[in-house]
């Protein structure tokens, strides 16, 4: 976990809140929560009760106020116990953010607070059958019609899909206007059925691991919203969700961060215990490497994202930096559940192993919000910019 030196009070006391309630009310329901593939309602409103949900929200809005720094210890520290309930946090952080920057003060006074609070839960729909990674492919349109709007499409693979209550859709509303012909629009939940007064849930998705998000999919058919559901500028809905993935994958490397700690944690317990010829299995050096390499490589994915969420923190750009963190944390949570697999042996592959679950649950990392081979294009493209070389007339010539 992350050491204090370098942290605020603040911070700290962030981190504790979230290490106290992780240890005292999630690592019991963790195993549970897999099993029954149930969303944790009890522990989410409990999360909102003590301020978990709004850490980095404003005051004004019923948040904390706090720096994304603390957001990532929280999420690291929830994680360590349950990746599905530092998913959940996470999303909340995500959904209130998102409409906090975009939205209008009526968006913002009505749903930011609600969502801090618990009482809503926002789906952020972006993702579709055909269009994951290319969020340019999407199909989703939404026309004009009077002084409204009506959309219609197909969501897929949305934390909390089944059990949200309120949607930002990205729809294309210009098909001519290329990366700007795209439009997000707030959409209620339909309180009937009935496709043409919100959106409906589709497909209901059985996840390997972090069970328990109530992933789904919705569907928008004739959907019809007013005027004041546009959240933002139209025209300007696809750069303020990339905006939003940039901003999540820092909070993502935390929560990788967080299943990378818990499986070594539980490694470095089982290593002390576990006994082979007499001795524990700790002092054999093929685990010592093993333990090591965990202990090195979290460490070092901890610097990777408080240094990106500092930058984040002082108003600098963070773009490339995120998808670092992202990129780095989420290997090193699937390489260290993987080892911490190897560590625990044949227990390691039974389900009354809480490795053989963060297993399961570190694959998730690599893929949501940007897989990590679109990461390694932005790392890619970033380091090309800012290297490119000055034109030619502008550098000297070899005889001078």
């Amino acid at each position: 976990m992350a050491s204090s030196a370098f942290l605020t009070e603040d911070q700290r006391s962030a981190r504790d809140l979230a290490r106290r309630f992780a240890t005292e009310r999630v690592a019991r329901r963790a195993a549970e929560i897999d099993r029954d593939d149930a969303f944790p309602w009890d522990l989410y409103g409990e999360m909102a009760e003590i301020g978990l949900l709004g850490i980095t929200l404003p005051e004004e809005f019923g948040g904390a106020g706090m720096d994304e720094v603390s957001m990532c210890l929280v999420l690291e520290e929830l994680a360590a116990a349950s990746g599905t309930v530092a998913n959940a946090v996470l999303l909340a952080k995500l959904q209130s953010e998102l409409i906090t920057r975009a939205g209008d003060d009526e968006q913002r006074r009505r749903l930011v607070p609600a969502i801090a609070a618990g009482r809503r839960i926002c789906l952020i729909a972006v993702t579709e059958p055909n269009a994951g990674t290319d969020v340019s492919g999407i199909g989703t349109n939404a026309e004009r019609d009077g002084d409204g709007w009506v959309i219609s499409g197909t969501k897929a693979f949305m934390t909390a899909g089944a059990v949200g209550d309120v949607a930002v859709v990205l729809a294309r509303t210009d098909p001519a206007a290329g990366k700007r012909g795209f439009t997000t629009f707030l959409v209620e939940k339909s309180p009937d059925g009935d496709p043409s007064r919100g959106f409906v849930v589709g497909h209901k998705d059985e996840l390997m691991g972090m069970r328990g998000l109530a992933t789904a999919g919705i569907v928008l058919d004739g959907t019809r919203v007013p005027e004041s559901a546009v959240l933002g500028v139209p025209g300007e809905g696809l750069p303020s969700v990339l905006r939003s993935f940039s901003n999540g994958r820092i909070v993502i490397a935390s929560l990788a961060l967080g299943l990378a700690t818990g499986a070594m944690q539980a490694s470095l317990a089982y290593a002390q215990e576990r006994e082979a010829f007499g001795r524990p299995i700790g002092d054999q050096q093929a685990v010592q490497m093993m333990l090591a390499d965990m202990a090195t490589e979290t460490g070092a994915a901890r610097l990777l994202i408080h240094h990106a969420a500092r930058l984040k923190d002082q108003g600098l750009p963070f773009a490339a930096e995120a998808s670092m963190a992202k990129l780095f944390a989420s290997d090193v949570a699937v390489r260290t559940a993987s080892n911490a697999v190897q560590v625990h042996g044949g227990f390691g592959y039974t389900k009354e192993s809480t490795v053989e679950r963060v297993y399961r649950d570190s694959k998730l990392t690599q893929i949501y919000e940007g897989t990590n081979q679109i990461q390694r294009v932005i790392i890619a493209r970033d380091a090309l910019g800012a290297r490119r070389p000055s034109p030619a007339a502008d550098r000297p010539s070899v005889s001078s």
